[in-house]
């Protein structure tokens, strides 16, 4: 039996899939299996993942006649499938150093309660240029520099301390999962469209440790159309949200502070966002019972929210001029560390 069992979904990723599959074929550990995953693409992504299968006979390739709708569900067929102790989800247009598996699997091996371990990421963008670490991005996000040395921390305590707030995983390619975790947690939520990773890490890290390497050993692609900015225009994120918020305030009871501090900061997101999300049924819907919870959080709603509007069309007029982007930047050097950068 393998040690390790390496997925990899893909969907629509052809300009990235061989950098990702020599990136698994260079690892110098060695004792893993390979199950390839395609959700139906409509690029040559098919042809890539057979080639790779046909020079390796050992990997397994699953290819889908319709796609299934949910990364998730492919992540729980792998799983299923795995016949390693251990998980690497390596997503389709991520790279890896050749030692991330290296570096991993003896935090997972030397440590029994350890359900998740994971290594730092580099941001690159579309053409592989390296962007930040994201240890930038989680300095900024909890004003901490936690993330500048390994740790192991007892899960519950990363939950209170962090995933009630934001999820410091950024990308599964960057960690690996012991499979019995997986499997306990009740593995992916396919209903779970935009932070299902989020509410899994949760899952897991409520019974589990979590292991971290500060060296950069994944590279974690950013595209141009991000989930951050589609996430925007859709109030469904705010249903995961409470979600998980709900999962964390039962799983750790004497955690309401912190469950209280989370939802009034989830408030203040959904406000932000609310000049952006697209006028339908379902998010017309959503924002009524949105409306009602996060009121339960923010005193006079109706005014921050109509003060949000007068912002957003601010905004919009001073983009329309060309002002925009330099008030941002004047901004960051009045504010530094305040804003996020965009």
């Amino acid at each position: 039996m393998p040690k390790l069992t390496i997925i990899v979904p893909n969907y629509q990723h052809e300009a990235y899939l061989a950098q990702r599959l020599e990136s698994i074929k260079n690892q110098s550990f060695q004792d893993y299996e390979v199950i390839l995953l395609d959700d139906a693409s409509k690029d040559g992504s098919a042809g890539i993942l057979q080639a790779y299968a046909d020079a390796n006979p050992e990997w397994q390739l699953i290819l889908n006649d319709q796609n299934s709708g949910s990364p998730f569900k492919q992540w729980n067929k792998g799983v299923a499938l795995a016949q390693g102790e251990y998980i690497w989800v390596a997503e389709s247009d991520d790279l890896a150093h050749p030692d991330l598996l290296a570096a991993l699997v003896p935090l997972l091996d030397e440590n029994p309660q350890v359900g998740i371990a994971y290594a730092q990421s580099m941001l690159i963008d579309e053409a592989g240029h390296e962007l930040n670490s994201y240890e930038e991005n989680l300095r900024f996000l909890y004003k901490s520099k936690a993330w500048q040395e390994d740790f192991i921390i007892n899960g519950k305590e990363a939950c209170r301390n962090w995933l009630f707030f934001h999820n410091p995983i950024p990308n599964a390619s960057g960690a690996l999962f012991r499979k019995s975790a997986y499997l306990e947690a009740g593995g992916g939520d396919p209903q779970m469209r935009l932070n299902g990773d989020w509410y899994l890490y949760a899952k897991i890290l409520l019974h589990y440790d979590l292991a971290f390497k500060a060296e950069i050993l994944n590279y974690f692609r950013v595209h141009t159309q991000t989930q951050r900015s589609r996430s925007r225009k859709q109030a469904s994120v705010y249903k995961e949200l409470i979600a998980i918020n709900q999962l964390l305030r039962e799983g750790i009871p004497d955690a309401n502070k912190e469950a209280d501090a989370a939802m009034d900061e989830f408030a203040n997101w959904w406000i932000g966002n609310l000049p952006y999300h697209s006028l339908n049924s379902e998010n017309r819907a959503l924002n009524k019972v949105h409306f009602r919870i996060f009121g339960e959080y923010k005193n006079n709603l109706v005014w921050r929210i109509f003060i949000t509007y007068v912002i957003s069309y601010l905004r919009d007029f001073l983009k329309w001029i060309g002002l925009l982007k330099p008030l941002k930047k004047l901004r960051s050097q009045i504010f530094p560390g305040k804003y996020w950068n965009s």
